[in-house]
């Protein structure tokens, strides 16, 4: 190797060694910024203490958007770390989702949300936006089942005058994605939960998929004596409903005509109104008289 040769590696050497060290340090930096800026749970705060701590968040997310390129990688990281503050865990994926409409990014957010302190957050405002993500086709179980936490989980829709409780709003965020994501879970959350309004909402969740599985793991909680009586007798009464008995049988093949209605009733539901909802019962009916 010829002198010249010699010390442009050495140079570039150098200069990949002081762009990792630069790296390093605006990744201590960032998740030092986070840290301090969110350490606070906005629910044990007064309204003048909201209002400060906004306006540090908005300073924040107005430099974090003048500065991608190094901010965008570090909220990656960040959010991939359930340790950081709850708080940050939705709005930084709420930050993260402006800037970036990576499917990564997108998987990575419900993830962290689903991490969230639900008492921090306006429930209408984490409604949509698992919704919406659901309407992308992205896998929100883990972040419906988290509104499980909270029997008193509810959202108001002004437009429409449509208020959905627990159990829909775990309905609107399910069904607009491919239910092969949340069905499984859905049977086996129902099996380990305790809460009576969350083994409710599972219960019609299952009700509405309308699959040899679901049926099966309704009827077995019916059956079983350890469960609540309310949530019981909650699940005979939706299996009363389509009159079906449950089979351990393998399950029959589903016919065009099913798939076609279960593809629209997925459709309709990438929408919130009662209107929707209407729809959705009806697409309901037609796919359980095409099962029989």
């Amino acid at each position: 190797m010829n002198r010249c040769a010699g010390l442009l590696v050495v140079i570039l050497v150098l200069a990949l060694s002081v762009s990792a060290q630069e790296a390093v340090s605006d990744a201590v930096a960032i998740h030092s910024e986070i840290q301090r800026l969110y350490d606070f749970h906005p629910h044990s705060l007064d309204s003048s203490q909201i209002d400060k701590k906004s306006a540090l968040l908005d300073q924040f997310w107005s430099k974090v958007t003048a500065h991608q390129d190094i901010y965008v990688p570090g909220l990656r990281r960040e959010l991939a770390d359930f340790n950081n503050p709850q708080f940050f865990l939705y709005d930084g994926s709420k930050l993260l989702l402006s800037l970036s409409h990576d499917p990564a990014d997108r998987k990575l957010a419900l993830a962290a949300i689903a991490h969230s302190d639900l008492r921090d957050i306006q429930l209408k405002d984490y409604f949509l936006l698992v919704h919406g993500l659901a309407a992308q086709g992205e896998d929100t179980t883990e972040a419906a089942f988290h509104i499980l936490s909270d029997p008193k989980f509810q959202v108001f829709i002004p437009q429409h005058f449509l208020t959905l409780a627990q159990n829909y709003c775990l309905i609107y965020m399910l069904f607009p994605t491919d239910q092969a994501f949340w069905l499984q879970p859905a049977i086996e959350r129902l099996q380990i939960e305790s809460d009576e309004t969350a083994q409710q909402s599972l219960l019609l969740l299952l009700w509405y998929a309308q699959t040899p599985e679901s049926d099966r793991a309704i009827g077995d909680f019916s059956n079983d004596a350890t469960k609540p009586a309310s949530s019981r007798a909650a699940a005979a009464k939706l299996l009363a409903r389509t009159g079906r008995r449950t089979s351990s049988g393998p399950s029959p093949a589903t016919s065009a005509k099913e798939q076609s209605l279960r593809q629209k009733r997925r459709d309709r539901m990438k929408s919130v109104s009662d209107e929707a909802l209407t729809d959705f019962d009806e697409y309901t009916a037609k796919i359980i008289a095409a099962r029989r």
